[in-house]
């Protein structure tokens, strides 16, 4: 009896040493540290003209990212860096980059290891004013969603300043943004990423936030995404067994932001790239009125956004603006039972009148 008790004083001794060797566990990511109301300014050192002429390689380059936090004080990190994306990757003057933090600095620096690479929009095209405009309008687009629901991915505007390691390359200075580590989305939203939630049926999506991301996708003018296929959405499926929340990202095709790049999307019979054409599942006519009257409801916060965003020139918020009016009207119309004026929406109701929303079966989808 006492030498059990004397083994069991011991385990507890050990336990209290370890837990004051490791008082807390970080709470905070790279990205938390990262997010800030205003512009963040950052460097990217590593070989800009390997990283733009190799861009097909899936090899990491090594970079040093340096950035100032809130309070100004400088931190440095030896990162790796790689070119990524697909369309962009291929087409673009400047490609798109993914930042793979170390996990052991981030750990030694009291950050959560775990959530270490960070997407970077960047500038794509070389002409300064427009490469500007392109990466503005597309923050602007996760933005809006973010109006709409917190079901959706956070972004950071950010001013690039690219070095070139090799000392060949002029310094380049751009806008971008960096988008969230999806892992780490999909934690703060209360589930994790589902790779192989393809071809789920309404059933089994929380239809709600579905209808909801399929209309922000109609309003902004975006066609190029497919939920059957998980393209340009991400699933996140929920920890309590809830029903799985699609979280859209990639707004470049999008009408809203008119890239010059982009074409329409001739498989669906979209003409020009601000043509709308509805892509959800079909749902009750009370559920797709439900969503109008959410969107309605938030037109006043959606446009002031638009409006106070002055890293856009006036005309571009007003064209924004103007492109965003259309929807609202159509949407009124539904509301009224009248006929919009784009047909397209009235596509999203189910012939099945009576058939009751079923998108609240999911904790995150309500």
């Amino acid at each position: 009896m006492i030498t059990r008790t004397l083994k069991t004083l011991a385990t507890m001794l050990v336990a209290a040493n370890f837990v004051l060797a490791n008082p807390l566990e970080p709470s905070e990511t790279i990205f938390d540290h990262l997010f800030r109301n205003d512009v963040l300014e950052f460097t990217l050192e590593t070989d800009l003209a390997e990283l733009i002429e190799n861009r097909r390689t899936e090899d990491y380059l090594p970079a040093v990212f340096t950035f100032k936090d809130a309070k100004g004080q400088e931190h440095i990190q030896e990162i790796k860096v790689k070119p990524r994306g697909k369309f962009r990757r291929r087409i673009c003057n400047f490609p798109p980059l993914m930042l793979n933090f170390s996990k052991g600095t981030l750990e030694k620096e009291g950050y959560i290891p775990e959530f270490d690479k960070l997407k970077l929009v960047t500038h794509c095209i070389d002409d300064k004013f427009e490469s500007k405009e392109q990466v503005m309008k597309e923050y602007l687009a996760y933005q809006l969603y973010r109006e709409i629901t917190g079901l959706s991915y956070r972004v950071q505007l950010a001013k690039v300043t690219y070095i070139d390691s090799k000392g060949s390359l002029s310094n380049i200075r751009r806008y971008g943004f960096v988008i969230e580590d999806t892992d780490e989305m999909a934690r703060r939203l209360g589930g994790e990423e589902c790779e192989d939630c393809r071809g789920l049926s309404s059933a089994e999506l929380a239809q709600r936030a579905e209808n909801q991301m399929a209309v922000f996708q109609y309003m902004i003018g975006n066609t190029d995404w497919d939920l059957n296929m998980i393209r340009n959405v991400k699933m996140v499926k929920p920890r309590d067994g809830g029903a799985v929340i699609p979280v859209p990202y990639d707004f470049d095709f999008a009408g809203l932001v008119d890239a010059p790049y982009a074409i329409p999307n001739s498989d669906i019979g979209q003409l020009t790239i601000r043509q709308r054409v509805f892509q959800g599942r079909k749902v009750s006519r009370q559920l797709l009125e439900d969503t109008l009257r959410l969107f309605l409801a938030k037109k006043s916060e959606l446009m002031a956004t638009v409006d106070g965003f002055r890293e856009l020139g006036r005309d571009t918020r007003r064209n924004i603006g103007k492109y965003l009016e259309t929807f609202f009207r159509d949407a009124e119309e539904v509301l009224n039972g009248g006929q919009p004026q784009d047909p397209s929406l009235l596509q999203a109701i189910e012939e099945s009148p009576e058939e009751k929303p079923s998108g609240a079966n999911s904790s995150l989808g309500k």
